[in-house]
């Protein structure tokens, strides 16, 4: 199973690009989101590539949304990667933590 530790930084980043984008995750959609937040612009090259490799991991699906354009959405095993590293930076942030857990 993949973790969030075998992933690239690009790759974790692409996976909570999918979750993030609401209206058809596809592929401009994942850079436009990306280019916000990087210094630099993400090369389609790069882009794609890693989208590629993260479907070969089982992390995302891709359908086809027409000719030249896919849409990706996160597989099971995607979104448990998001949800496992969520888990890792709650505990390690006591203020992210809800109020009144089970301290008594």
């Amino acid at each position: 199973m993949t973790t969030h530790y075998d992933l690239t930084g690009f790759q974790r980043d692409l996976l909570e690009a999918i979750a993030a984008v609401e209206d058809d995750p596809y592929g401009l959609a994942l850079k436009e989101y990306l280019d916000e937040r990087y210094a630099d612009p993400i090369n389609h090259s790069r882009l794609y590539q890693n989208l590629d490799q993260l479907a070969d991991q089982d992390l995302l699906s891709r359908k086809e949304l027409d000719a030249r354009t896919n849409e990706y959405t996160l597989t099971d095993a995607g979104q448990s990667v998001l949800q496992e590293q969520a888990a890792t930076l709650t505990g390690l942030c006591p203020q992210a933590r809800p109020v009144g857990g089970d301290r008594q």
